[in-house]
């Protein structure tokens, strides 16, 4: 039991460890660099604010894209367009050049350069944006807070009370000493 235990510390600790880093990585390249979609190891993620997906995507999931050498006809990419980012489905290729639409619009968009794909939906996750914009409110950023305490409690409570258990061990005239 206390190697499982022992196990399971560890492997949240690196787990919790390597998403800080990821996140110092991404906040600090949007802060310092105005990099506004950094991406780590070609991945990047990506919160979607429009309906224009759906039934496909929906309003607050979290896209991770990934960026491909080549994109096919039917792929879902997230690309720049007047300076803002979009996320629809490749129609055709023509040459250099995507032609794409949303999945609940009547009309596609205008021609894409492909140069101008940041990558391709690789996984997406329901209602992970809504999550993460609900953290980054202050009453998100306290319960954050708590939950790692909580967190942190939990597994650091057992060994506490087994340190106070064995300090107390054949010591029952503690108090008669004083």
């Amino acid at each position: 039991m206390k190697k499982t235990w022992k196990i399971l510390r560890g492997g949240l600790l690196f787990f919790l460890i390597a998403i800080l880093t990821i996140n110092i990585y991404i906040i600090s390249a949007q802060a310092f660099f105005n990099k506004e979609l950094p991406k780590v190891a070609g991945f990047a993620q990506i919160i979607v604010i429009s309906g224009s997906m759906q039934p496909t995507i929906q309003v607050g999931d979290l896209l991770i894209i990934h960026e491909k050498e080549t994109y096919q006809e039917k792929d879902i990419v997230t690309y720049r367009s007047n300076g803002r980012l979009v996320t629809h489905r490749i129609l055709e290729i023509d040459g250099a050049y995507a032609l794409a639409q949303g999945d609940a619009n009547n009309v596609t968009d205008d021609p894409v350069p492909l140069e101008n794909i940041e990558g391709k939906t690789v996984l997406r996750i329901p209602m992970a944006g809504s999550f993460i914009l609900f953290l980054k409110t202050p009453v998100g950023m306290l319960l954050m807070v708590l939950s790692v305490i909580a967190i942190y409690m939990l597994f650091e409570l057992p060994v506490i009370i087994r340190g106070r258990d064995s300090k107390n061990d054949g010591s029952e005239n503690d108090f008669k000493k004083l």
